[in-house]
């Protein structure tokens, strides 16, 4: 049997979620090897053959605590890639949309967009840029701007 690792991104969500709570969803799965809980993310390590894949079919778009959650394999980014965090986002907001804006700054790698809650009409996305000159410029321009009627927060 294989010993692997596989690096899970998980998100999605409820504000108040705790460490206890992701190690109960993900542990019939398979072994936890590390869970790291951020702001309404997390990143969960399972270890053994096949893990993460019965977790990804078991949980992606399950409903959990009133939320979708968004479970996928994490995917390693370039080295000197900068993560911009884009908050207050309009529903009407596209991948797209946030593709074509942050452009304008540099490259941008890829872009994830996640809708905060079903009855609600704001979420978020995490916007990959290649560079952290490009990112920083594109922060210092759209933070706190109007678009699509949400006032917009960047942060690296």
């Amino acid at each position: 049997m294989s010993c692997e690792n596989v690096k899970l991104f998980v998100g999605n969500l409820p504000i108040d979620a705790t460490q206890d709570e992701i190690n109960k969803l993900f542990s019939p799965y398979g072994e936890i090897n590390t869970c790291s809980l951020l702001r309404q993310y997390a990143f969960v390590t399972l270890k053994g053959e096949g893990a993460a894949d019965r977790a990804i079919r078991h949980l992606d778009g399950k409903e959990y605590r009133g939320r979708p959650l968004v479970v996928e394999e994490s995917r390693a980014r370039p080295p000197n890639s900068t993560k911009i965090f884009v908050g207050n986002l309009s529903a009407t907001c596209s991948a797209d949309d946030l593709h074509g804006l942050f452009s304008t700054f540099g490259r941008v790698l890829d872009c994830d967009k996640v809708k905060a809650r079903l009855c609600s009409n704001v979420g978020y996305a995490f916007v990959h840029m290649e560079r952290k000159e490009e990112a920083q410029a594109a922060i210092d321009a759209l933070n706190g701007t109007m678009f699509k009627g949400q006032w917009w927060s960047c942060l690296l």
